[in-house]
């Protein structure tokens, strides 16, 4: 990302700070990242973080995304939501950064 970029993303994560906290209320965590996988933001632990970087984007969001562009390359993903046992990810990914929800 390159610096123009990366201060814009600042901007927005310090200007919806009170958003972020009333939301975090309500759940385990979240992360906010690059699309090259460098966090920007996140309420968990970096190690957390980036474990949650690692599985979620690099092999769920780009099956989906790669899945999507097959059936229709015109299409793009917006929203995806994996659901497990113990917890639910909610996934945002968008350029130049993705954000993910853990309930």
């Amino acid at each position: 990302m390159n610096r123009l970029n990366s201060k814009v993303l600042e901007e927005i994560v310090h200007k919806n700070a009170d958003n972020t906290s009333r939301i975090v209320e309500q759940t385990h965590g979240y992360v906010v990242s690059e699309n090259n996988g460098a966090l920007v933001a996140t309420s968990f632990d970096n190690t957390t973080a980036q474990a949650i970087v690692k599985h979620v984007h690099d092999n769920f969001l780009k099956m989906a995304q790669s899945a999507i562009r097959d059936l229709d390359p015109t299409d793009k993903l917006c929203f995806m939501r994996v659901a497990t046992r113990k917890f639910e990810f909610l996934v945002a990914p968008d350029d130049p950064f993705t954000i993910t929800v853990l309930l």
